[in-house]
C-alpha cells in the first residue's frame, strides 16, 4: 500500500458565516441579526428611530398621476366585489355576535363597532364618538366593546397595537405574565429596538427574565382581523439597493438604513480582565467577542462587495435602467468576476435573491444577467423582442393602433414565433396600454 500526502483545504467556520452573509439579503439579514444578538451575549444591536425609509421614487415623484389613473380607478363593480370579501372576512365575528342574542338595540351597536374594525381588527374610534353617532348611553357602547373584545380571534376591538398584545396575554395566561405585561405597556418601543438590557435595567429584573417574556409577547397576533377570511398574508419585497438617475448618471443608494448597528457590550471585558471568572465563563465570553467581531468584519465585506458588483452592473446594464425593458445586454457571473478581481462563486452569492428598485419598477438583480444563448423560453431573444415589440407599436399609423394579434402576426413575419398572449404579457411588462386605450389617447 502506498501512502500519499495530498493538500486540501477546508472552510473554516467563519469563512462560513462570511459567505452566508454575503447571500443574504436585508430582509433575511435583520433577522440574523436579531438572531445573533439573543444568542451571543455581548451584541447589542441599536435600531433606527423610523422601520421604514421611503423609496426616492416617493419622494420624487417618480410616477406622476396622468389621465390613464383615472381609467385604472376601481369600478363601481370592483368596490363592491372589495365590499364582499371584507364582509365575509367579517363573517364569523357576526355569527358570534348572533350568538350572544342581545337585545336589539345593543346588538345594532355591536354591528356598528364591527363594522367600525380597521383592516388590523383595531376599533380606533372612540366609544364618546360611537355613543354620539348612535344616541345611545356611554355605558352600553363600552359594554359592547367589552363583548367585542371577548370574541375570537383574541386581540379584536383593541384600541391600538399595545392593547391588543395586553388583551391576548390577561385572556390567555391564567396566572398573568406581568413582566410581559409590564413590557407591553410601557416598553414596547424599546423591545421593537431589542434593547433588552435598558428594558432589564428599568424593570429591574434579568435579561434573560426579559427575552423571555418578549419571546411570549412576540408569539402573539398583531394583527387579529388577518388570516380571517383564510386569506394567505402578502409577502412584499423590499429592494435591497436603488438605482436613481441624477443628470444623466446612475447612482447606486444601498438600501440598508433599517438594518440595526451592532453594538458590542464592553462591560463583559471588565469581568474578563478582574479574573475572577471560571474557565468555561472566560471561554464562553472571548468566544463570542471573537463572533460578534467576525460579523462586524464580516457585514463590511459584504456591503463593499455587493457596492463593486452594482456599480459595474450600472455601467453593464445603463441602457436598462435609462430605457427599460428591453435594453439589456449579455453580462454573467464569470464576466463579473473577472473584472472585479473576484470568484465567480462570490458574484453568485452577491446577487442572490438581492432586488433593486428603479424608475421601472423593482426586480430581482438575477433578472439582468443575460446569457447570448437567449433568455426567452418559447422563441429569440427575450430582450430583443421587447424591443422589436416596442418598434413595432412606435411605427404603427396614428388612429390605428396595433391588436395583439396583429402585433403577433408582424412579429412572425420577423421569424419571432410566439402566440397572441404572450404578446399581451410582453407588452404589459413595457408598460403598453392595449390598442383600444392607445387609439383613445391620440384622439384626445
Amino acid at each position: 500500500m502506498k501512502l500519499e500526502l495530498t493538500p486540501k483545504q477546508g472552510l473554516t467556520l467563519a469563512m462560513q458565516t462570511s459567505m452566508h452573509l454575503l447571500q443574504l439579503n436585508n430582509l433575511q439579514l435583520r433577522n440574523y441579526l436579531g438572531e445573533l444578538m439573543t444568542s451571543n451575549a455581548v451584541v447589542e444591536l441599536e435600531f433606527p428611530d423610523i422601520e421604514y425609509r421611503p423609496s426616492p421614487f416617493d419622494r420624487q415623484g417618480a410616477r406622476p398621476r396622468t389621465n390613464n389613473d383615472e381609467r385604472d380607478a376601481p369600478s363601481k363593480e370592483q368596490l363592491m366585489e372589495d365590499r364582499e370579501t371584507d364582509a365575509s372576512a367579517l363573517g364569523d365575528l357576526f355569527l358570534q355576535s348572533a350568538a350572544l342574542k342581545l337585545p336589539g338595540y345593543q346588538q345594532r351597536i355591536l354591528n356598528y363597532l364591527i363594522h367600525s374594525l380597521d383592516e388590523n381588527g383595531f376599533l380606533s374610534e372612540s366609544p364618546q364618538a360611537t355613543s354620539q353617532i348612535l344616541g345611545v348611553p356611554f355605558q352600553d357602547v363600552q359594554r359592547c366593546i367589552g363583548l367585542l373584545q371577548g370574541m375570537e380571534p383574541a386581540g379584536i376591538g383593541a384600541a391600538d397595537l399595545r392593547d391588543c398584545l395586553r388583551i391576548q396575554l390577561l385572556r390567555a395566561t391564567p396566572q398573568q405574565d406581568k413582566l410581559a405585561l409590564q413590557i407591553v405597556e410601557h416598553h414596547l418601543e424599546a423591545m421593537a429596538k431589542q434593547q433588552y438590557g435598558a428594558i432589564a435595567k428599568a424593570l429591574g429584573v434579568s435579561k434573560a427574565q426579559v427575552l423571555h417574556s418578549c419571546e411570549r409577547i412576540r408569539s402573539l397576533n398583531p394583527k387579529p382581523l388577518n388570516g380571517l377570511g383564510g386569506e394567505v398574508m402578502t409577502q412584499y419585497i423590499l429592494p435591497d439597493f436603488y438605482v436613481i438617475e441624477e443628470d444623466g448618471q446612475l447612482r447606486c443608494i444601498m438600501n440598508d438604513y433599517f438594518l440595526p448597528k451592532i453594538k458590542i457590550d464592553s462591560s463583559y471585558a471588565d469581568l474578563l480582565r478582574s479574573k475572577t471568572l471560571s474557565e468555561s465563563d472566560n471561554d464562553y465570553i472571548q468566544k463570542n467577542y471573537r463572533q460578534a467581531n467576525d460579523v462586524v468584519k464580516f457585514l463590511s465585506y459584504r456591503k463593499a462587495t455587493l457596492q463593486r458588483v452594482v456599480e459595474y452592473i450600472l455601467v453593464v446594464q445603463a441602457d436598462f435602467f435609462l430605457y427599460g425593458p428591453g435594453h439589456r445586454v449579455v453580462m454573467g457571473n464569470r464576466e463579473i468576476a473577472q473584472a472585479l478581481s473576484l470568484h465567480e462563486s462570490t458574484v453568485s452569492r452577491a446577487v442572490s435573491g438581492k432586488f433593486f428598485e428603479c424608475k421601472w419598477g423593482v426586480f430581482p438583480l438575477k433578472s439582468l444577467f443575460m446569457h447570448s444563448a437567449g433568455a426567452d423560453p418559447e422563441s429569440g431573444n427575450f430582450d430583443q423582442i421587447l424591443r422589436r415589440i416596442r418598434e413595432l407599436i412606435e411605427s404603427e399609423p396614428p388612429g390605428s393602433a396595433y391588436s395583439d394579434q396583429h402585433l403577433a402576426e408582424l412579429l412572425h413575419n420577423d421569424d419571432i414565433q410566439i402566440a397572441r398572449r404572450t404578446v399581451a404579457k410582453y407588452r404589459g411588462i413595457l408598460g403598453i396600454p392595449p390598442a383600444n386605450q392607445r387609439n383613445a389617447k391620440q384622439k384626445r
